[in-house]
């Protein structure tokens, strides 16, 4: 089929210049090829297409209303190239992103609203879910992770470092035992993610692996923060989900000279090459969105 869709292409242009030679010399073709595909062209429709002299060719009937549609062919081809160029030029077009809960209700939401000012065209359908999909599978084209992706089948780029920290409400550390080391931890009421069920802490060469006994665990940070907030215990949050509770003075940190390991922020999608006009766009818009630079930042 392809080799047809190519022979009629080269009859349009033989027909067009009015000789093999010329066809011949813009195809980059032997001449003696242009003429035997337009001879296999012709056997396979079952009609001459082409009268031939020793000076010059003319169409027979059959070659006219042939070259009719040949022609209608090229130009739905370059229509179709004249689409893609507008697409490539101006991205639209529907972007599947999922996105952690903690992520998705701060940084990912912010980005999203600044990512449409710059690409109208482009139609967002976004899912906040700390569940972790399998992106080919679920047709997602774009994820927003903490940490590596295990797959090795995906492109994961680190686009920011966020720290982690320890808090309470005020009210919960009024009322209960002071903390002085992080051994201490299992004596308290702590609201643990379920994939961060253990915490490692450094202060200077010091570590500290903190096993905690698994009485409230949860998937999301919004629920482990707002349980925070209401005195119900100590939890692990990522720093950016913090500014505002600490500002307010709803949450205070808990054993600050000790500090947990931090958490990266990867870009996770499926492939690197032949991306869509707007996920290309939106991979290069995160990499220098400004809000995920204050928000995260990068390694040394």
């Amino acid at each position: 089929m392809f080799r047809h869709l190519q022979d009629m292409a080269l009859f349009a242009l033989v027909a067009e210049r009015g000789s093999f030679t010329a066809a011949a010399n813009e195809a980059g073709l032997p001449k003696s090829s242009v003429s035997q595909r337009i001879s296999q062209l012709e056997q396979h429709v079952g009609l001459r297409l082409l009268n031939r002299t020793t000076r010059k060719i003319n169409l027979t009937f059959a070659g006219e209303r042939y070259l009719i549609h040949c022609r209608e062919m090229l130009e739905a081809s370059e229509r179709a190239d004249f689409a893609l160029q507008r697409l490539r030029d101006n991205p639209s077009g529907r972007l599947r992103i999922t996105c952690p809960a903690g992520i998705g209700a701060t940084l990912l939401a912010r980005m999203n609203a600044q990512f449409q000012q710059s690409y109208p065209d482009v139609v967002l359908e976004v899912s906040i879910s700390d569940d972790l999909v399998d992106l080919v599978e679920t047709g997602y084209d774009v994820a927003l992770r903490t940490g590596k992706p295990q797959d090795s089948s995906l492109i994961g780029r680190m686009i920011g470092h966020s720290p982690r920290v320890l808090v309470a409400s005020p009210d919960y550390l009024r009322t209960h035992p002071v903390i002085e080391h992080p051994s201490q931890l299992t004596e308290h009421h702590c609201i643990v993610h379920r994939a961060w069920n253990e915490w490692m802490l450094q202060n200077g060469d010091e570590f500290y692996r903190c096993v905690l006994p698994r009485l409230h665990t949860t998937d999301n940070l919004l629920y482990a923060r707002e349980c925070a907030m209401e005195g119900m215990g100590i939890t692990l949050l990522p720093s950016f989900l913090m500014d505002a509770s600490q500002a307010a003075g709803t949450l205070k940190s808990v054993l600050p000279e000790w500090k947990p390991q931090g958490n990266d922020l990867y870009l996770v999608y499926p492939s690197r090459k032949l991306n869509s006009p707007a996920l290309a766009s939106y991979i290069d818009f995160a990499m220098h969105f400004s809000g995920i630079k204050n928000s995260y930042r990068k390694h040394p």
